[in-house]
């Protein structure tokens, strides 16, 4: 099992729509959490759930968890992929030493 609390970053929303918001772009700072044990992937951005899903889910193969620089891990998904009320990408950046590592085990517990 693996936790990171307390990480600083932010969450960009592209073309993000529900029924009472719409946003082109926008982008706000958070302090996140990234929960990775052998069944799920959570991630938690300023007291939202963004993921909460196992790792064989069908949802799962739709979320992207990459390292875009040295110590900052990305997960992105599709916002209605869960919801069809909701629609548009959502990046959730943190930064976090050990970015590489949760990259590299989200890899390895997705092909399981």
């Amino acid at each position: 099992m693996l936790l990171e609390e307390e990480l600083p970053g932010t969450v960009t929303y592209r073309n993000y729509r529900t029924p009472k918001r719409y946003s082109k772009l926008r982008k706000q700072t958070v302090m996140g959490a990234i929960v990775l044990t052998d069944r799920r992937l959570l991630v938690w951005a300023n007291r939202v759930k963004h993921v909460d899903v196992p790792h064989h889910d069908p949802l799962r193969a739709g979320i992207k968890v990459t390292v875009d620089q040295p110590d900052r891990i990305c997960v992105s998904y599709d916002a209605g992929a869960g919801n069809p009320d909701m629609s548009g990408q959502v990046e959730v950046r943190l930064r976090t030493a050990r970015a590489s590592t949760i990259a590299w085990m989200c890899r390895d517990l997705a092909a399981r």
